[in-house]
């Protein structure tokens, strides 16, 4: 950064896109189990005693809220300097001109220094999102079966700490660039703690399966449309209180407000909320051996690939496809910041306002959403799950075809249950999951859809670099186009759910013709 360690003016700068962390949550297809007693009873089997939902202090949502927003206040500053260290340091422009990239400046040398910086800058971001994914896959192949025996809140913390690190250390080099020259790329090395540690994947995954640990089957759909909504709002006040704090301070305190939001997160988590799994106290000595087992993954393959009455292996199969789709279409978030620069000429303000604004949009589809379609008009989750998939698709379109800024939020105005899938399709999975798979189904399923960012992120940096000059929005069409599949699949889960419920009803139905005969 400048010498003084901030930007002129944050209303001259940009920043980021649809943010998955928020992704992984949407995606992702989840399992869960049908009575506290049936749980309990799974659990004793593995030697872990599950906790009913009164032993909890307190709820979890707002230990979430505040988890989320330190994961998003700082992300749109990180983008900021990437592209100015990119500038300054690694093509060596003068640090005058590179501190009016993604100003409301006219000229002409600023326009074409960015158009020279983006596609580097698209790189750094590129590696950081496949690092984020790669290995926290790994690491949720582990976790999983590790938290059916240990407990939920260690694989929550696990990934927490990570975080905090990552973002000590982002915070010390942006300290250390108001003296010295830093490589942009120092920051993805700053990324591995949290990657090693798990990151968003350990972590969602041991939310979800903590939240299906507590609920019921009736009230499921809910409690994950609710907590949904609380991940979208600690993102959506973090992103938009994130330009108005760094005007009031400066980089590095960003980056400290991170890991500061974080830890009192993981403090609150580790101080106030209950396991809903208690270990066999006789193993307790044994968790930190038992994580590395390679016995875990043969019980995720079996999980996986385990034969199952009626349709159900293959409705499990394609929610995770559903998923993994779902997430190659938001590759493009990569991108995204780049693209409101260079089409908009949008600043940080501008950018953070806007994507707030979706973020509440998103939230507002979870709450009032699922409430409405679920609980007054008795809107079947398939049916949920179609207008989902059908949001994303015609939002991406709609991104692709504006000209202006404004347009952003008319596709954010009419698409508000883009993320409302990922609730529908958990609660047709909580009916075919038994409850002692739940974190293995949701290790696997983290796993496979965070892999898939290996594609997606090189996909959608090569078509942004190779249309930057000519025609920035492509990539938006790309993943309209991609998110069209799911269309397809949801009616196939569709058909599916009703051959399965032949087989239940037809029996009845002819032994009661028998009785009447």
């Amino acid at each position: 950064m400048r010498s003084d360690m901030r930007r002129p003016s944050l209303s001259s700068r940009n920043s980021d896109e649809d943010t998955p962390l928020l992704a992984a949550t949407s995606s992702t297809s989840m399992a869960a189990s049908t009575s506290p007693t049936a749980t309990a009873t799974a659990a004793s089997s593995t030697g872990a005693k599950v906790a009913t939902v009164s032993d909890r202090y307190c709820t979890f949502e707002p230990i979430l809220v505040l988890l989320c927003f330190g994961l998003s206040v700082s992300g749109v500053v990180l983008a900021d300097q990437i592209i100015y260290q990119s500038c300054v340091v690694t093509l060596g422009y003068d640090r005058t001109l590179c501190a009016q990239l993604g100003t409301k400046s006219n000229s002409t040398d600023v326009a074409q220094l960015e158009t020279i910086v983006q596609p580097y800058a698209a790189k750094i971001t590129m590696m950081n999102t496949i690092l984020m994914s790669v290995l926290p896959a790994l690491c949720a192949l582990f976790m999983g079966p590790w938290s059916d025996k240990f407990g939920r809140k260690p694989a929550m913390i696990v990934p927490s700490v990570g975080f905090i690190t990552t973002y000590i250390m982002i915070g010390i080099l942006s300290l250390l660039s108001k003296h010295f020259l830093v490589d942009p790329w120092c920051y993805v090395v700053a990324h591995i703690p949290a990657a090693v540690l798990g990151g968003s994947t350990v972590l969602m995954a041991a939310i979800f399966s903590y939240l299906t640990d507590t609920t019921t089957e009736s009230n499921r759909t809910v409690r994950i449309g609710i907590l949904q909504a609380c991940t979208m709002l600690g993102a959506f006040v973090g992103l938009l209180s994130s330009s108005f704090i760094l005007q009031w301070t400066n980089v590095p305190t960003m980056f400290f407000l991170s890991a500061g939001t974080v830890s009192a997160s993981c403090a609150f988590l580790y101080y106030c909320l209950e396991d809903s799994i208690k270990p066999d106290a006789s193993m307790v000595h044994r968790q930190v051996r038992e994580i590395f087992r390679l016995s875990h993954l043969c019980e995720l393959l079996r999980t996986f690939f385990k034969k199952r009455s009626s349709y159900d292996r293959g409705i499990v199969w394609l929610t995770i496809s559903i998923g993994v789709i779902t997430v190659l279409g938001a590759g493009g978030g990569t991108v995204f910041f780049l693209y409101t620069r260079r089409q908009f000429g949008w600043t940080i303000q501008e950018f953070t306002i806007w994507q707030a604004v979706e973020l509440l949009s998103i939230v507002a589809g979870n709450v009032i959403g699922i409430s409405v379609l679920k609980t007054l008009l008795k809107l079947p989750d398939i049916w949920l799950a179609l207008l989902s998939v059908l949001n994303y698709s015609l939002d991406a379109l709609i991104k692709g075809l504006a000209r202006q800024g404004w347009e952003l939020y008319l596709a954010t105005g009419i698409t508000p249950l883009k993320a409302t899938e990922g609730a529908a399709l958990m609660a047709i999975c909580s009916s075919i999951i038994p409850s002692s798979e739940i974190a293995k189904f949701y290790s696997i399923a983290m796993a496979m859809t965070n892999t898939v960012s290996l594609a997606s992120a090189p996909l959608f940096t090569y078509i942004y670099n190779a249309t930057v000059a000519t025609a920035p929005q492509v990539f938006n069409f790309v993943s309209s186009g991609i998110f069209s599949l799911n269309v397809v699949l949801v009616g196939v889960i569709a058909v599916l759910l009703r051959k399965r419920r032949k087989p239940q009803v037809d029996p009845l139905f002819t032994q009661d013709s028998e009785i009447l005969t």
